[in-house]
């Protein structure tokens, strides 16, 4: 399989700061959005903490497995992504411009034709596989999990005033509990990680229809980033869309001499 991912973020169309950040390494097949929050300088410090320090982290613990295996590669995305959320937490205890930092992050994780989803916070994966859009992830909010308990309607949920109460981000304080998920790719599937940006604006209707659109990865974040500024806009915007495609160096079938 072939992987092609792009990346695209913009401040919206209110705020003066982007805080946040997003990674698209195609060598090590990883990709990343991060929605920075704390102010300016704790919102930039935390996701780009988890763009370029994580990484690192993880590549060390992949390193370390001995036999790795899905098992233990959701269980290493989570310890790491707890890792580095208790490691931002003690530095910003003695540095008060960044103290409160925090940040969402959503990954994508290709390894052996297994993709690897982790998210903590609201920032989302989503996943376009025979023309249908599903979204993998789960907002870790306070709105969300009083709809997961029967104690909110789904449809009163984008006007709750938790509807973006974290509980879970990269920087608090105590454990993190990531949500960690593994799935067979397949040639044709279309990735999308975004930030709240995105989705404060765009239905997942609108969001299928345009992934629907057979235009490169590049031209899907210029079109999905217009799409939210002209309905929205109020935040920070990024989006990063990844494409799992037949391998062009696979043999065609045909004879050759």
């Amino acid at each position: 399989m072939e992987i092609l991912g792009v990346g695209l973020t913009d401040v919206g169309c209110k705020r003066k700061h982007n805080e946040d950040a997003f990674l698209c390494n195609l060598s090590d097949q990883l990709f990343i959005v991060a929605d920075g929050m704390g102010g300016r300088a704790a919102g930039e410090t935390a996701s780009k903490a988890v763009t370029t320090v994580f990484p690192v982290m993880l590549h060390k613990n992949i390193q370390a497995l001995q036999e790795p295996n899905p098992s233990s590669i959701v269980y290493t995305l989570g310890k790491t992504l707890n890792e580095l959320s208790q490691s931002l937490y003690r530095e910003a205890q003695h540095l008060p411009e960044i103290k409160g930092l925090g940040s969402t992050a959503v990954l994508l994780f290709i390894r052996n034709d297994m993709a690897y989803i982790a998210c903590a916070g609201d920032s989302r994966a989503y996943l376009l596989r025979n023309q249908y859009l599903t979204q993998i992830t789960k907002d870790q909010t306070v709105a969300a999990a009083l709809v997961r308990t029967g104690h909110l309607s789904p449809e009163k949920i984008s006007n709750h005033p938790l509807s973006h109460a974290l509980e879970e981000y990269i920087g608090k304080e105590g454990n993190l509990n990531p949500g960690v998920w593994c799935k067979k790719l397949q040639v044709g599937d279309r990735w999308l990680l975004c930030s709240d940006g995105l989705t404060k604006g765009v239905t997942d209707h609108e969001l299928q229809n345009s992934l629907l659109r057979s235009a490169s990865p590049e031209e899907i974040c210029q079109l999905l980033i217009s799409q939210a500024k002209d309905s929205d806009g109020s935040d920070n915007i990024t989006v990063v869309v990844v494409d799992v495609k037949q391998d062009s160096t696979t043999s065609s079938g045909e004879n050759t001499p």
